[in-house]
């Protein structure tokens, strides 16, 4: 940090490049602020508010919902980890029913007593 005398002759602390500003830092605010400003002369500002919008209304609106909200409360959204795990330890949720009738149908269409043709070339 490096001292200036303020007009009454007192000494003035002044916050370098990389001195830490809450949770950044001045160099790391002012690229924030100009890439902001940027962004809003670029017009895409409405562009970006109708993408949020159709998102808001879509199949991820209620996720995107609980984040905006967890947000708001400081905290952070964690969505819900896709569940792999090995066949054995994952839950069958086949139809019974449907099994059957898929089984039937493929004997219907493929019966194992049907004799295989001799592949052509064979002995």
């Amino acid at each position: 940090m490096s001292m200036n005398k303020t007009p009454g002759g007192e000494s003035d602390k002044v916050q370098g490049e990389g001195d830490v500003q809450g949770e950044g830092d001045y160099a790391s605010a002012r690229k924030f602020d100009a890439d902001e400003r940027r962004f809003v002369k670029s017009g895409k500002v409405a562009e970006k508010a109708r993408e949020a919008e159709e998102a808001l209304d879509g199949p991820e609106g209620a996720e995107l919902e609980e984040a905006r909200r967890l947000s708001a409360e400081g905290r952070s959204f964690k969505p819900e980890p896709e569940r792999r795990g090995h066949p054995e330890h994952v839950a069958d949720k086949r139809n019974p029913k449907v099994e059957r009738d898929l089984d039937k149908g493929l004997e219907d269409t493929f019966p194992a007593s049907d004799p295989l043709p001799p592949s052509p070339g064979a002995t």
